[in-house]
C-alpha cells in the first residue's frame, strides 16, 4: 500500500547550483525508479544552519512530498547516507489528519476561486450593460 511521506534534505550550500540541482533530481529519480511517485518538490533555498554540520554554516533546504511503500523509506535514507552532498535528512509519514486538512483547504480554495470568478463575471456583465445604456442615451441626445 502506498503511503504519503515528506522528506526534507539539507544539501551542502557551497556546491555549485548545477550540482545541487543534480542532487535533487537524483533523489526524485530514485523515488520514481523504486515504485514511488513524487507529488511536489519545494526548494526552500540557502539558509543558515542553527549549528554547524560538518563544518558548514549554510545549507540548501529541499522539501519533497512523495508516495511510496513503507519499506522504501529505509532504502531512501540509505541513499541519503551514501550521498556526501546531503548534510542532513528527515523523513516522516504524513498523517491521515494532515491529509484531510490539506484536502479541505484545497477544496475551500477552489470554492473561493470559483466564487471570485462568478462575481467577476457578474460585475463585468453589469458594467457592460450600464455602458450599453449610456451609449444608447448618448446617441439619443445626439439625434435630438
Amino acid at each position: 500500500m502506498l503511503r504519503q511521506y515528506e522528506t526534507t534534505i539539507i544539501v551542502d550550500a557551497h556546491l555549485p547550483g548545477e550540482q545541487i540541482g543534480a542532487t535533487v533530481e537524483k533523489t526524485t529519480k530514485f523515488i520514481e525508479n523504486h515504485g514511488g511517485g513524487v507529488k511536489f518538490v519545494d526548494r526552500w533555498g540557502k539558509r543558515r544552519l542553527a549549528y554547524e554540520i560538518a563544518k558548514k554554516q549554510y545549507g540548501y533546504y529541499v522539501y519533497i512530498r512523495f508516495e511510496a511503500e513503507g519499506s522504501f523509506v529505509k532504502e531512501l535514507e540509505r541513499e541519503f547516507k551514501l550521498d556526501s552532498s546531503i548534510l542532513r535528512y528527515f523523513t516522516v509519514l504524513v498523517s491521515k489528519g494532515a491529509l484531510r486538512e490539506e484536502m479541505q483547504r484545497k477544496s475551500e480554495t477552489k470554492e473561493r476561486k470559483a466564487e471570485e470568478v462568478h462575481e467577476g463575471v457578474e460585475k463585468t456583465s453589469e458594467s457592460s450593460m450600464e455602458g450599453g445604456n449610456s451609449e444608447a442615451s448618448e446617441e439619443m441626445k445626439q439625434t435630438e
